[in-house]
C-alpha cells in the first residue's frame, strides 16, 4: 500500500515506521530536521521493539496520489497541512486522522468525503531527529467517520495489524474520538501540570476521583451531544494509563520542547462544545487555562 505520513513527529514516526518494516510503501512528510536525519541514517525505533528503517522522507507531499494520507500533525496544523498536500489528494485517496482533540476530520471532510477518523493508545515519543521511542504497545481503532463502513477501511486495518499496530474497525468512530479526548483531557490535562509519566495518575490515591470527575463532564457533554460509546471513557482511560504507564504524554512533551500544545483542541473544544448545550465544563475550562499559562511561560 502506498501511503503518506503527513506529520512525521512522534505517533506519526512510529506508524510510518511499523508499516515501512511490513513492506508498505512509505513517504514521511515532515520538518527538515527530521526529513534530513532519515534520509541520512534511517528512522531508528526503540523502546517496545528495536529495529531501523529507511522509508522516503520529504519536505513536501510529492505529485503522485497515495491510497492512504495518514493525518498525524498537530491540530493546529490541520487546516495548513491539508492545504499543502491539496495536490497529492487523488479521488482514491482516503484520509485517516490519527491527532489528538477533535474536529480534524471535520477539515478532511471539507476536501474528500473519503475520511477516517483514528485514536490509538500507543505512547510515542521523538527522542531526538530520527529516533522514535515506542514507549507503550497500545490499541488502535479506525472507521470511517463520522459513522460507516467501507471495504477499505478493513483494508487499512488489515495493512495496520500485519505491520504490528493492534487495530479494530469500529462504525461509531466519533464516539471513539470522544472517548480519546475525554481520556487526553484527564491524562495530558493532570499530566502535563502536574509534569508527572502516565502511571503516576494511576497510582497516586489522591488523583483517582479527580481523574473520575474530569472524564465525567466530559461524557455528560457528550451525551448531550448525542454521542454514544462503544467503550466507557474511563474503562479506556485506565487502560490507555497501564499501557502508557511510563510515558509522558503529549502535551507535556511539547510543553518541555517550548512548542505550541493541542489543548485548545482537546479541554478548549470540550469547554466549546459544552456551552453550545448550555453546559460548563469548570474543570477542563480550569485544566485548559493552567496549560495555556505553562505554554506561554515555556516559549
Amino acid at each position: 500500500m502506498r501511503v503518506y505520513v503527513l506529520g512525521a513527529g512522534s505517533i506519526g514516526s512510529l506508524i510510518g515506521a511499523l508499516l515501512a518494516r511490513a513492506g508498505n510503501d512509505v513517504t514521511l512528510i515532515g520538518r527538515e530536521e527530521q526529513v534530513a536525519a532519515v534520509r541520512e541514517n534511517g528512522l531508528r525505533v526503540s523502546g517496545v521493539e528495536e529495529f531501523t528503517v529507511r522509508p522516503e522522507a520529504s519536505l513536501y507531499a510529492p505529485d503522485e496520489p497515495p491510497e492512504l494520507l495518514i493525518l498525524a500533525t498537530k491540530s493546529y496544523s490541520t487546516k495548513t497541512a491539508l492545504e499543502c498536500a491539496r495536490n497529492c489528494i487523488g479521488p482514491d485517496t482516503w484520509i485517516l486522522s490519527i491527532q489528538n482533540g477533535l474536529g480534524n476530520e471535520d477539515l478532511a471532510l471539507k476536501i474528500t468525503r473519503n475520511v477516517m477518523g483514528g485514536i490509538t493508545t500507543n505512547g510515542a515519543m521523538l527522542v531526538e531527529w530520527g529516533h522514535v521511542r515506542w514507549a507503550g504497545k497500545g490499541v488502535t481503532v479506525i472507521g470511517r467517520y463520522p459513522r460507516g463502513r467501507d471495504a477499505f477501511v478493513e483494508r487499512v486495518a488489515e495493512a495496520f495489524n500485519d505491520a504490528g499496530i493492534e487495530t479494530a474497525v469500529t462504525e461509531n468512530i466519533i464516539g471513539w474520538k470522544w472517548a480519546k479526548a475525554i481520556v487526553n483531557s484527564v491524562i495530558n490535562g493532570l499530566g502535563t501540570v502536574l509534569e508527572v509519566k502516565n502511571g503516576f495518575l494511576k497510582d497516586n490515591p489522591y488523583l483517582e476521583s479527580l481523574s473520575v470527575d474530569i472524564a465525567r463532564e466530559g461524557c455528560i457533554v457528550a451525551q448531550q451531544l448525542g454521542i454514544e460509546f462503544e467503550i466507557h471513557p474511563l474503562e479506556l482511560l485506565w487502560d490507555t494509563i497501564e499501557r502508557t504507564r511510563e510515558n509522558y504524554n503529549s502535551t507535556l512533551q511539547d510543553i518541555k520542547r517550548g512548542k505550541r500544545t493541542e489543548v485548545d483542541y482537546i479541554h478548549g473544544k470540550i469547554v466549546e462544545y459544552a456551552h453550545s448545550v448550555g453546559l460548563d465544563a469548570p474543570r477542563n475550562e480550569l485544566l485548559w487555562a493552567l496549560i495555556k499559562a505553562k505554554e506561554g511561560q515555556s516559549r
